[in-house]
Formats: structure tokens, C-alpha cells, sequence
């Protein structure tokens, strides 16, 4: 008998482990035409909106510079798969954010310089590849 549970428990833990981040098709492509860059747009050349969106493996996001001392709104999504996003640095993190789910992240930009992100939750092989950065000038 244990010789069957061992290898239905390494089954188990694999599938769970590789549905963390997929999704059907059909969402996928649905999610996918609705993804847009990142953009940045100004209220008075102090508020910053930046929208991220999360996928599988990755972000989009276009390179976006911010000027030190501004407000800053993070849109944060995801279009497939749960993630997350922190940037250390800026002691800034969401909690999970399912397909088709938003979090807002607002912070003042205090310090210049070039802040790393990514995304903590293990989300199957391709998680490493979930970076992305933002400039403070």
C-alpha cells in the first residue's frame, strides 16, 4: 500500500503545484484582449497612475520614470494565473491578486534611483522569469 500513496502523493503535489498559474484557454484569451501597456498619465506633473498588469511569467508594463516627490498610484492586475508584486526597497507589496483581480499600491516617490520588482508567489517553471523595474529620477 505505500508503495502506491508515495507516488499518488508526488502526483498530487505536482498538479497542484503547476495549476497555481494556469488557466483555460478561454481566459486566457479573453484576459489577453482586454491587457493593455503600462501607461502614466498626469493630473497636475505631481500624481503618476501606473498600471501593471501580472501574467503568466511576467508583467506589462512600459518603462516608466518618475520624478522624485511624486504621487504615485500602482494598478496592479493580474489577467492569468494568482501573483503577487513587492519592490523591497520601496517597502511596497500586495497580497495575492487572482486572474481578473485588481490591487492599488499609492506611495510618494522619496528616493531616486532604479527599484526591482517581482512577484513572491511560486507560480510554476517560469516564476524567476517575473521581474520588472521602476525609475525614480
Amino acid at each position: 500500500m505505500k508503495k502506491t500513496i508515495i507516488p499518488f502523493l508526488l502526483i498530487l503535489v505536482l498538479t497542484l503545484t503547476i495549476s497555481a498559474c494556469t488557466t483555460s484557454s478561454s481566459e486566457t484569451t479573453a484576459n489577453t484582449q482586454v491587457t493593455t501597456a503600462a501607461t502614466a498619465s498626469t493630473s497636475d506633473n505631481t500624481d503618476k497612475e501606473v498600471h501593471i498588469d501580472m501574467f503568466n511569467f511576467g508583467f506589462i508594463q512600459d518603462p516608466i520614470t518618475i520624478q522624485k516627490g511624486d504621487r504615485v498610484r500602482l494598478r496592479i492586475t493580474s489577467s492569468q494565473g494568482t501573483h503577487s508584486l513587492t519592490i523591497p526597497e520601496l517597502g511596497l507589496s500586495t497580497g495575492a491578486i487572482s486572474a481578473g483581480q485588481q490591487q492599488v499600491l499609492e506611495f510618494t516617490a522619496k528616493q531616486s534611483g532604479a527599484f526591482n520588482y517581482f512577484c513572491t508567489i511560486p507560480c510554476g517553471s517560469g516564476h524567476r522569469t517575473m521581474r520588472g523595474q521602476l525609475t525614480i529620477e
